[in-house]
């Protein structure tokens, strides 16, 4: 993923007309290296880099997780400027939303999601621990929801 979200960031970027040193001051980060760095794809971004750079540039964090979709796709996942603000701690709430909805213990959400334990569940619901990129995605495709929606407070 680094590599493309590099290209998706860089051309965000260009296309905003910041330089490295703004977005990384943007991203309240201490060097435009690590602009550098992600732009790249020599590092992978977190989570929540990733939910700030799409605040940054009101798109969907589907365009920057998504692989298939090209850099110049922007303007396609634009975001709406009345959606409410996404959070990565958002997450744990949400699938203990969903996964109560549909029934599901711990144990069995795990399960379907090829998780080791039910304890990774319990941790992603309470907060204690952020998913993955994959397992973001992962849990969008199976409750059948967007990305986005599961980084938003509902």
């Amino acid at each position: 993923m680094g590599q493309i979200f590099g290209l998706k960031l860089r051309y965000l970027r260009t296309r905003s007309q910041l330089t490295q040193v703004e977005l990384a001051q943007r991203l309240q980060l201490a060097s435009h290296a690590h602009v550098s760095n992600l732009e790249a794809g020599r590092f992978d971004p977190s989570l929540e880099m990733i939910v700030t750079v799409a605040e940054i540039f009101a798109v969907r964090v589907e365009y920057l997780i998504q692989d298939r979709l090209p850099a110049d796709a922007a303007e396609e996942y634009q975001r709406e400027s009345s959606t409410s603000a996404r959070s990565a701690h958002s997450f744990g709430p949400r699938l203990a939303q969903l996964r109560i909805e549909t029934g599901n213990t711990q144990a069995q959400l795990a399960d379907q999601l090829g998780l080791a334990a039910q304890a990774h569940v319990s941790f992603l619901e309470s907060g204690k621990k952020l998913p993955s990129v994959d397992l973001l995605l992962r849990v969008a495709d199976l409750f059948g929801v967007p990305v986005d929606s599961l980084l938003s407070p509902e």
